[in-house]
């Protein structure tokens, strides 16, 4: 039933929301991939091998077209089918299908959630906050780089859990595929998959002691990823290794060298000057209040737990993880830390916010679950009550929010910081207004 509501809801308010000042140039990039693979695969089925050539120096001379494009190459091949050619139709299929793919990622972690957890009820409460998050609501439908990440890493964290449960050749195609489509996605999916390859090494040479095998699964991942990859990436079909090389470092380079002007905290700097804490500011004053709390205690036990099995570690112990909750919750411990620390020590230019981490939201929500389960293990009635009293006044204050400041959600923040907040940093960064103040603009201009 919730899930009914929020498609319900998706088809009433898909078409409210502006555009970003980054769409244009995405949709193009979209448009020239699907143009790219169509030739492609109409020379190679006539034999015209010197025209590919001409096809490979035009993909391989444009820096900028080695950056992956795959949702909106998804696009432009969805708007060419259905023949939609407006791009006023064309914008609202893509907050359509953002949205949709968005709804599916929920559904996906209520599943991991219920077998993490066990329970439905804490399972749909937390996709409840996901979907009542402000800016999450508005940017699932306009966002389709960082909330599309986001729902990636939802489909790949749950293929991870169903690898560990169940060490099946189809769930590993499953997580292999989740995972090229993670790192063609976004670059930084590679933090997570190198995570997991490390880990998943040595969770198999634990439970299974024949070397051999364990070797040609790890490298069944390995290459299977890769093979998905590139099917995944036109810009790598003439030269996968190299190009793939090129263009991870081309990305890095573009975003560290973008100076982009932004406010923080009541001044205004350049991007590649901005604080080491800058995300994690623009995190805790935009998220509620009471997911920040529950975040900040339950990543607090677990780093806890995490020092306790270090100290544990001996010739009878020697891995951290008892068992596969152990498994997936301290996979998920470092891929927030790591992903924290790279992009803190690496990463030159910080703006429009904390949008480039927004798929560790899932595990920001999974976190907090983990305190609120810990803390509920109290069998006092009083301290469960007042719990549940607070998230659903914080959850209500939400879902009002939401409806009056529809379709302006993406300026929200939380009531704690909201004073603060409102003047001291960016608000419509993305230009999404801008749509909205046109219309008003023509709608009440009498001149002729």
């Amino acid at each position: 039933l919730v899930f009914i509501i929020f498609i319900i809801i998706g088809i009433l308010t898909f078409k409210d929301f502006g555009l970003s000042i980054d769409d244009e140039y995405y949709r193009s990039k979209g448009i020239f991939y699907k143009d790219f693979i169509k030739s492609f695969f109409s020379l190679l089925l006539n034999f015209n091998f010197s025209d590919l050539e001409i096809l490979k120096k035009e993909i391989e001379t444009n820096s900028l077209l080695n950056h992956p494009a795959i949702f909106e190459t998804l696009l432009a091949f969805i708007a060419d089918l259905f023949k939609i050619y407006e791009i006023k139709n064309i914008y609202e299929l893509s907050h359509l299908i953002n949205y949709s793919i968005y709804i599916l990622s929920l559904y996906f972690f209520y599943k991991l959630l219920c077998k993490r957890y066990d329970s439905r009820i804490i399972a749909i409460s937390g996709i409840i906050v996901i979907f009542l998050s402000p800016r999450f609501f508005a940017e699932s439908f306009y966002n389709s780089r960082d909330i599309f990440f986001f729902s990636l890493f939802i489909f790949n964290i749950y293929a991870i859990q169903k690898v560990i449960l169940e060490n099946k050749i189809g769930n590993i195609i499953f997580y292999s595929f989740t995972a090229a489509l993670l790192i063609n996605a976004k670059i930084l999916g590679i933090i997570p998959f190198l995570i997991f390859i490390i880990m998943y090494s040595i969770y198999l040479f634990e439970v299974n002691k024949n070397i051999s095998k364990n070797i040609k699964y790890i490298f069944f991942i390995l290459g299977l990823t890769f093979i998905f990859i590139i099917i995944l990436w036109p810009y790598l079909w003439f030269d996968p290794i190299n190009n793939f090389i090129k263009a991870f470092t081309d990305i890095i380079a573009a975003h560290n060298n973008l100076s982009v002007i932004t406010l923080f905290n009541g001044e205004y700097i350049t991007s590649t000057n901005t604080p080491w804490f800058y995300r994690i500011l623009w995190f805790y004053i935009t998220i509620p209040v009471i997911v920040g709390i529950f975040f900040t205690i339950g990543f607090s036990i677990i780093i806890v737990n995490f020092v306790k099995r270090i100290l544990e570690l001996n010739d009878k112990n020697q891995i951290i993880w008892k068992n596969n909750e152990d498994f997936y919750d301290f996979y998920l411990f470092f891929v927030v830390i790591a992903v924290c620390f790279l992009t803190i020590k690496f990463n030159d230019s910080q703006f429009n916010g904390w949008r480039h981490l927004y798929f560790l939201y899932s595990v920001i929500i999974y976190f907090s679950i983990f305190a609120y389960k810990l803390i509920l293990k109290n069998k006092k009635n009083f301290l469960k009550y007042f719990l549940n009293s607070i998230i659903i006044i914080n959850i209500s204050y939400n879902l009002i929010w939401i409806f009056k400041n529809h379709p302006h959600q993406n300026n929200y923040f939380n009531f704690i910081s909201l004073n603060y907040a409102l003047e001291k940093f960016d608000l419509d960064y993305w230009g999404l207004s801008n749509y909205h103040s046109l219309k008003f603009i023509l709608k009440n201009d009498k001149r002729n």
